[in-house]
């Protein structure tokens, strides 16, 4: 066998391992370490008052927006982002809860994630919120069917009804070839 074949047999032979490391997505061999951001606006906040306490709420929301990647992959870059969730504040703290959904094309993933929210007073007396937790894939479709991943968010609200969060973690599962 010429040694031109054999270089092209090995050529070819990496071109898959290429081509889901360019995708942002790798098989199930490994972990892909995945992270971005994004800036969401609520479309609908429906807040309860509880009179158990001053300043008890409990606020069901639903935001939307893009993200951007910011790992090494471009894992859902530029994504529409929607985020459901529930939280039960008191003073402007306590714990949240929800499900964030990314649509790229045909390819989803749903995470679930819970944290806490805190608020404290800035300097000029007006509030400070910002929140921090973690989050779990529970869902994926197209290229993510069956994906698994963890992580970890923060972020903080630049207005009553709009936020950034910062995220990174990993996923993994098999990559449909079709795809």
């Amino acid at each position: 066998m010429s040694r031109h074949i054999v270089l092209q047999a090995a050529f070819a032979a990496t071109l898959p391992l290429a081509a889901a490391t360019l995708s942002g997505w790798s098989p199930a061999v490994a972990p892909s370490r995945i992270a971005g951001t994004f800036t969401l606006k609520y479309a609908e906040q429906h807040p309860v008052t509880v009179s158990d306490q001053e300043g008890h709420a409990l606020i069901l929301g639903r935001a939307q927006g893009l993200n951007r990647s910011t790992g090494r992959t471009s894992y859902m870059d530029q994504a529409q982002v929607t985020n459901v969730d529930f939280v039960d504040l008191t003073q402007g703290n306590g714990a949240h809860h929800g499900y964030i959904t990314f649509v790229q094309g045909g390819d989803t993933v749903i995470n679930q994630w819970s944290g806490k929210v805190t608020t404290k007073l800035s300097a000029d007396k007006t509030p400070a919120t910002s929140f921090a937790g973690t989050w779990a894939t529970t869902k994926g479709t197209g290229r993510y069917q069956g994906a698994t991943g963890k992580g970890s968010y923060k972020g903080h609200f630049v207005s009553q009804t709009e936020y950034i969060c910062d995220w990174s973690g990993e996923i993994s599962g098999q990559r449909l070839a079709t795809n």
